[in-house]
């Protein structure tokens, strides 16, 4: 399965794939009010009579395109300040609303007339504005207009599949909203009932009773519609997993009612439903907030759903104590590269009170014997006296086993510049891991993932894996390993272990333990 943003698309491609012209809604009676800022725009600017007014229809236009453009910068601008432009596939939007732009600058320039204002009924900025619209209600955004391809075999008449390849043909679809971190795909429609129907019709299922030749339709043959682009999507899902697993489907449908007048429309939306993909209706669609108000939910990385145990590798508990988390450091010749990034990245958004306190707060903490035991040998050797002492406190270590969680916490509040939330579940638990017993319980390829691990990140996340915990990790190359090995010897729909994934913080330690001790970092295999 591969997956591509676009740039430029046909106007042909575009309809193909679900992008309705705006000269849809001059064929309606009135279009659904889903959206304020999808409309018609035949009808919102008019002058004496019922004659358009070409130049302030392009003029209204011209100003919705703006905001929609503005919104996307908003974003943009917002992601590269959290380090994380790479991270969502936003370019496609923008590009096909940059085009509508100039398009509409030019009309803008002219005076009014015929050939203009069939420019403007054919715009697709309402199908974009939809799309944005509805992308604002979602979480964990990576990437907008989003093209997905596979290949499939025309079979013979006997059944068994060709091998020519004039008899491939290549396949796509295109997701408008790839979120909630990518399981879910989201396809955005603002079709109306009358071209449902028109496609029903060319296709010759108007008028039947029955829903067999719908189901027995294939992608070659079937008619070209909405249907076809639901079969396509849910193709797409089958042939991508991301954290081992299909992301889900949704259609949302902008101009058309849960219970639509025609009954070959509600024929089928419930066709589309009985696939398994979620379908939404004008009635379902909520006003849509201005982007400044939900940039957070927005961005990648909002979408994980933790357990309420968690399992902290070696990487995150020198995360807790390491002097760099805990306040301002001030620079040194003896720094290296690794160090003097991230006390950058601290100056900007401090690790504990924005990412880690947070996901922590109230949830038990447990770390296995091996990840303490590395995590101790680390500020033993290179920790500051403060960063050895968190140590202490964070693991009952050094008589801090007697102390309660409030004089613990009392203790911390001391040694770091923020402010240390009270349900912060001190000290971790440290377990003993019995290998033999967990990999009873895990599918066949925890053999291959137990080969590629070190004797402590084995421990961590198979732990982590057949207690059925959430891993807090900062080690994103194991993780990805991890992930690796297990699709690549898959025998069913086994799910691998949960890894949430945050930013690494290595001990400050002191100049003369530091100097020479660049491999100290427990982050490989």
């Amino acid at each position: 399965m591969v997956s591509i943003p676009h740039d430029m698309q046909t106007q042909a491609d575009n309809q193909r794939n679900g992008v309705q012209p705006d000269l849809d809604i001059t064929t309606s009676g009135s279009a659904t009010p889903t959206e304020t800022t999808v409309a018609s725009e035949a009808t919102s600017v008019t002058e004496s009579g019922n004659e358009i007014d070409g130049h302030a229809l392009a003029l209204d236009m011209q100003q919705r395109c703006r905001l929609l453009l503005d919104e996307l910068e908003q974003f943009q601008a917002f992601l590269k300040e959290e380090g994380k432009e790479h991270s969502a596939e936003l370019r496609a939007l923008k590009t096909e609303v940059q085009s509508e732009m100039k398009v509409l600058d030019k009309i803008a320039k002219v005076p009014s007339n015929p050939r203009s204002i069939q420019s403007l009924h054919s715009s697709n900025l309402s199908f974009f504005t939809a799309v944005w619209d509805t992308a604002k209600k979602c979480s964990g955004i990576l990437a907008l207009r989003r093209y997905f391809y596979w290949h499939g075999r025309k079979p013979h008449i006997n059944g068994r599949a060709s091998t020519s390849a004039l008899d491939r043909k290549k396949r796509s679809a295109v997701v408008d909203i790839v979120c909630q971190d990518g399981l879910e795909f989201v396809k955005v429609s603002t079709i109306l009932e009358k071209r449902i129907i028109w496609d029903l019709a060319k296709a010759g299922w108007v008028g039947s009773d029955s829903s067999e030749e719908m189901e027995q339709s294939d992608d070659d043959d079937g008619p070209e519609g909405i249907l076809k682009q639901a079969e396509g999507l849910l193709k797409a899902s089958r042939e991508t997993r991301v954290r081992y697993r299909h992301p889900i489907v949704r259609l949302v449908f902008t101009r058309i009612s849960r219970t639509p007048q025609s009954k070959e429309v509600a024929r089928i939306l419930q066709q589309i439903r009985n696939m398994g993909i979620i379908v939404q209706t004008s009635e379902d669609i909520l006003d849509s907030p201005p982007v400044a108000d939900v940039l957070d939910r927005l961005a990648p990385g909002s979408c994980y759903s933790l357990t309420n145990v968690l399992n902290l590798d070696c990487t995150v508990l020198l995360a807790f104590v390491s002097d760099l988390s805990h306040g301002q450091v001030e620079p040194q010749d003896w720094h290296n590269e690794m160090i003097s990034t991230q006390r950058a990245m601290e100056a900007k958004k401090p690790l504990l009170p924005n990412k880690l306190w947070p996901v922590c707060t109230s949830r038990k903490l447990v770390c296995t014997k091996e990840a303490a035991t590395r995590m101790q040998e680390i500020a033993r050797i290179i920790g500051t006296p403060a960063e050895k002492r968190r140590t202490a406190l964070l693991l009952g270590l050094d008589g801090t086993s007697e102390m309660t969680n409030k004089q613990i916490l009392e203790e911390f509040k001391t040694l770091t510049e923020y402010k240390i939330p009270a349900d912060w579940r001190l000290p971790v638990e440290v377990v003993d891991v019995d290998f033999t017993a967990l990999k009873s319980t895990l599918p066949p390829s925890v053999e291959k993932v137990s080969e590629a691990l070190s004797d402590m990140n084995r421990s961590v996340f198979l732990y982590g894996w057949a207690s059925g915990f959430t891993t807090l990790s900062s080690n994103r190359a194991v993780a990805k390993e991890i992930e690796s090995i297990i699709e690549e010897n898959r025998m069913s729909d086994e799910v691998g272990p949960d890894i949430w994934p945050c930013s690494l913080r290595s001990l400050v330690g002191k100049e003369k333990e530091r100097r020479g001790a660049q491999d100290m970092l427990p982050v490989g295999k």
